[in-house]
């Protein structure tokens, strides 16, 4: 008895080290994505929906945040080399960003080499829009506007996953 309680016990502790399950998220796969406009770093508003028709990747993270510089630069190299993808780093610093705040994330993009746009979440509409619980989180968003993948932290599979998405999106008739 004793043995099966701590082996249940440690099974637990190690389910609880395994990445996040979207079902974390509020946003559901195969359902549409809820609509939020952001600014950019340079103060010009972007509405999800105004991408209807492309393939968007949404971006949580925060400069201080190791794997997100490591998914930024990944997500880099899909801006580059795919135009049928927006990607869209949604910056979750802080409420209240200041001027000098706004420098040091420049900084910090110039510094990873990232040149997609970059939104500035102020009021934590997009992360309480989407319930987002962990940084980096990763959101893919059809062409209809359908979530099609949602992951709080960037690991090792990662990758793989997002290529098996975006293959399957570009595989579909529209």
């Amino acid at each position: 008895m004793v043995r099966t309680i701590r082996f249940a016990m440690l099974a637990l502790l190690f389910s609880s080290l395994l990445p996040v399950a979207a079902s974390a998220l509020c946003v559901e796969v195969g359902k549409p994505v809820q609509d939020v406009t952001l600014p950019t770093i340079d103060g010009k508003d972007v509405t999800l929906s105004s991408f209807r028709g492309k393939i968007v990747f949404l971006a949580f993270w925060a400069s201080w945040c190791p794997r997100c510089g490591e998914e930024l630069t990944f997500l880099q190299g899909i801006y580059k080399s795919n135009p049928d993808i927006v990607v869209l780093a949604i910056n979750q610093e802080s409420q209240n960003i200041s001027r000098s705040h706004i420098e040091r994330i420049r900084k910090t993009l110039k510094e990873w080499k990232i040149d997609f746009p970059v939104l500035i979440d102020r009021n934590l509409d997009a992360w309480n829009a989407f319930c987002v619980n962990a940084l980096p989180t990763s959101i893919i968003v059809d062409r209809k506007g359908k979530v099609r993948f949602a992951e709080p932290n960037y690991y090792w599979a990662t990758q793989d996953k997002i290529a098996d998405i975006l293959r399957e999106i570009r595989q579909e008739k529209d």
